[in-house]
Parts: structure tokens; sequence; C-alpha cells
């Protein structure tokens, strides 16, 4: 089971005094704390680390829409673009089936 996001924050709010909460300091402090500290001490984070749980995180963790702030709803959405490589393949087609048809009525 892959370890959270929020063990790895709770890792380096224990051992490295990281605001769990800023992820770019937490990964920096895996980056470049951590791989300055003695084997010894790795290896107890790396221990404290393999026996979480992997957990559901609970209500309170889990992120949530403001109340305060209307959600969008699809028909108010702009529309999204054909990409590129899509349309392409939607005129290749367009011009294939034409031929594939007369192929057909030939083979009938």
């Amino acid at each position: 089971m892959p370890t959270p996001t929020r063990d790895f924050a709770d890792i380096a709010a224990k051992y490295g005094n990281i605001d769990p909460q800023d992820q770019e300091a937490v990964q920096r402090w895996f980056i470049e704390s951590l791989t300055s500290m003695a084997p010894a001490q790795i290896e107890v984070i790396l221990d404290d680390l393999l026996s979480r749980d992997g957990s559901e995180p609970t209500l309170s963790e889990i992120p949530t829409y403001p109340t305060s702030v209307p959600l969008p709803t699809l028909s108010t959405a702009p529309p999204a673009p054909i990409p590129l490589l899509a349309g392409g393949w939607r005129m290749f087609f367009k011009r294939l089936r034409p031929q594939i048809s007369k192929s057909r009525r030939d083979s009938d």
C-alpha cells in the first residue's frame, strides 16, 4: 500500500520541526536535511515511516470545497478545445469513411 503524503509531512514535522502544511518545506527537508543525517537516525526515521498503517484520512483531514463559493456547473463551464491530435484523427476518419463505404459496397 502506498504511503500517504500526510505521513511524510508528519515525519518531517516530528523529526525536522517542519510545518506539515508546507509541502515544499516537507519535500526540501527530505531532499536536503534527511540525506545529511547519520545513518542510524535515517534508519529510525525510515522505520517510523514504514510503521505507518497508511489508513484513510479522517473527515477533518479531507479537504472540502468552500461553502461560500458556488460549485460550477457543466453548463457554465467554457467549452474545452479539441486537442490538435484528436482533431487530426477526426479529419483522418472523415476522409477515410467514404473509401471504407465504397470498398464495402464493392465487396457485396
